[in-house]
């Protein structure tokens, strides 16, 4: 990427290009104006200066004779008597002839101006007899005896001021152009520091197997709503491409046993059309569609397409009916318990929590059922005998296609039972855990609120 297109593409680059350039424009802005005004204040003291001592020195010649005006006005300043850089001064009639001078320009080579008005000073700037660059300001002044105005200039070098003008300048640029480099400097500094969150974040965004998060704690108070929203959408966009991601592995691990089973069955019936049976593959097929409806249930439950549909209902009806017959359980059931749930959700975590008991119990063992209150809240408990189970395989229990022996691998059980029922407690609102006491596995739903404590 270009330069220029980083400058104009980026937020970064645009922070920094607007903040460099304003302050820079700024600076320039600010430079211009101290400058005019310090130089402004500069002249204004010379003139000022220049005025003072060009009416003293009328005061003075208006007091006649003029020669001897002009002696004293040497021996009180002997600047104007000359030698070296000094002040000068010339004074001439209506008719443009030089009437006095002083000692320092004794040639009487200053410049006449012109315009002058009476009352009203006039400065200009001049090339003094020592060919100095100089200062001057005119007056009108009436001697007395006369009717004609006579014109005074009085003049100095105004090298050293130009020098310290120009001192000034330059510390006043340097001092500028020191601030822009310092305020650009940390434009860059803060640029980078408050858009840092932003730069973490890109990263991450580019980490293939993670979510990417904005870091709250960092970001400005104005930004904290848009990192939690945008955080919120990532993770689940996340969520939705681990579950696919889960859904495709589930689906290659499960249906591996069935489709292996169908050909072998297929390519036995294919050999013998009188003597082979399809019995296997009809299993096999019924055991992949459960296999596939489970997955489905999980997926789109996990993912919040499917919502449970609440409704008052008599759990201890629906536990019958998942029970069927019942010739191998034990059932400890009050006459009615109502909670407020999803009948249809509910059914299938009984059925798959029963199925699951009938298929890893020992062949003759007893499966106990039992709906009891605990602190005015309604538990069920499914218990059966696992002698091969240990504590170290409860955290295990509810996770997709995990069994105790692998030999179990090949059973019509599709291993994912519990993990369904877990999924559905918790769309519910509720909790699917394990327990295992004296090799016994219980399986415990609840607590689900009695529909008469939801109502107080």
């Amino acid at each position: 990427m270009s330069l220029r297109d980083w400058l104009s593409g980026s937020i970064h680059g645009r922070l920094l290009l607007t903040l460099c350039v304003g302050l820079s424009l700024l600076m320039a802005a600010m430079f211009v104006s101290l400058d005019y005004n310090i130089d402004r204040k500069i002249y204004q003291r010379l003139d000022d200066d220049l005025l003072q001592r060009a009416r003293g020195v009328a005061a003075l010649l208006e007091t006649p004779p003029i020669d001897v005006a002009m002696a004293r006005l040497q021996t009180l300043h002997p600047a104007y008597a000359g030698g070296g850089h000094t002040e000068f001064l010339q004074v001439w009639d209506a008719e443009g002839r030089t009437l006095a001078v002083s000692g320092s320009n004794v040639g009487g080579r200053l410049e006449l101006p012109t315009g002058v008005k009476a009352n009203q000073p006039l400065f200009y700037d001049l090339a003094l007899p020592d060919n100095h660059r100089g200062r001057a300001v005119a007056l009108r002044l009436l001697f007395p005896g006369t009717s004609e105005p006579a014109t005074l200039a009085v003049a100095e070098e105004r090298e050293h001021v130009d020098r310290f003008e120009q001192s000034v300048h330059v510390a006043l640029l340097m001092g500028v152009i020191g601030t822009a480099l310092s305020a650009a400097l940390l434009a860059i500094v803060t640029v980078r520091r408050g858009l840092r969150p932003l730069l973490a974040f890109g990263k991450a965004a580019r980490a293939p197997d993670a979510a990417p998060h904005l870091p709250q704690q960092q970001l400005p108070r104005e930004l904290a709503p848009f990192a939690e929203t945008l955080n919120a959408a990532f993770d689940r966009l996340h969520a939705g491409m681990e579950r696919e991601r889960r859904f495709s592995r589930d689906v290659a691990h499960e249906l591996r046993t069935p489709l292996a089973e169908m050909r072998t069955t297929l390519e036995l019936a294919r050999r013998d059309p009188e003597g082979g049976s399809l019995d296997n593959a009809v299993a096999a097929i019924d055991r992949m569609q459960r296999c596939i409806d489970s997955l489905l249930a999980v997926s789109s439950y996990e993912s919040g397409l499917a919502q449970p549909e609440l409704e008052p209902m008599d759990v201890v009806p629906l536990l019958r009916r998942a029970m069927g017959a019942g010739a191998r359980i034990d059932a400890t059931l009050p006459a009615e318990a109502w909670v407020q749930s999803d009948p249809a959700l509910l059914e299938r975590i009984f059925d798959n929590l029963l199925l699951n008991a009938h298929e890893y119990a020992p062949p003759g063992s007893r499966i106990a059922v039992v709906l009891g209150k605990d602190q005015g809240q309604w538990l069920l408990r499914i218990g059966n005998a696992a002698p091969d189970l240990t504590e170290a395989d409860l955290p295990h229990l509810g996770q997709r296609f995990w069994r105790k022996s692998p030999a179990r691998e090949a059973t019509r059980h599709g291993g994912l039972g519990l993990a369904l029922a877990s999924t559905l407690a918790a769309v519910l609102a509720t909790v699917l855990r394990f327990e295992l006491r004296e090799g016994v596995l219980w399986a415990i739903l609840g607590p689900m609120p009695d529909i008469d404590s939801i109502n107080t």
